[in-house]
């Protein structure tokens, strides 16, 4: 407020401004869930996108896949690029894992089609270790955001700046100078949790 106080300019864009919404919503007396109901069609099939892209003459991309079957079929379709994601996990938090998806699915379909990354991008590391998986490009949803709330369209060149120091950087200290060179060798991660044997004799712990 202090800082406000000699800023008579925000403060009349502040009372005068219509507040900030989201339009989907401002005119839906129902709840989110049912909302979401009426956006997605669950009967929507393989079939249906084969006549989508039999009716479009550019290239198609599908976004949302988490699992090698479906990259698979959609390869044999001839798509020309899916992006593994989890919509950021909104919707439902276990999901699949695009970052664990990717080397499987790299290997299976990486040859035929381009492999996208969405979900779980935070830093340049995390867009050198998806391109050394297999990943054509990453998408990046929230980092450009938090500039975007912090400084406005500066603050979304800021943090488009930093995430291109930190994939130089990243490549530098791996000694690779472009990202052809980059292979999964480049790559370590955290395996998934899982139940550990306990040996025999010893008590169970949590």
């Amino acid at each position: 407020m202090v800082n406000a106080l000699p800023r008579p300019e925000w403060w009349i864009n502040f009372l005068t401004t219509e507040p900030l919404a989201f339009a989907s919503l401002d005119r839906w007396s129902g709840t989110v869930g049912e909302l979401l109901d009426t956006m997605f069609d669950p009967t929507v099939t393989f079939e249906d996108l084969a006549w989508v892209k039999a009716q479009w003459p550019g290239k198609v991309v599908v976004k949302g896949v988490q699992n090698v079957a479906d990259a698979a079929r959609l390869a044999e379709m001839g798509i020309d690029a899916i992006i593994l994601s989890n919509h950021g996990g909104r919707q439902l938090d276990r999901a699949p894992i695009p970052f664990h998806l990717l080397p499987e699915v790299a290997r299976e379909v990486g040859g035929n089609m381009e492999v996208h990354l969405d979900t779980g991008i935070m830093s340049g590391a995390d867009v050198v270790a998806s391109v050394a998986l297999g990943a054509r490009f990453t998408l990046i949803g929230r980092a450009y955001l938090y500039g975007l709330m912090a400084g406005g369209e500066a603050g979304v060149d800021r943090a488009i700046a930093i995430l291109s120091e930190q994939i130089t950087r990243t490549m530098r200290l791996l000694g690779v100078k472009s990202l052809e060179e980059l292979e999964p060798g480049h790559v370590t991660q955290l395996s998934r949790l899982s139940r550990i044997a306990r040996p025999e004799g010893v008590p169970a712990t949590v």
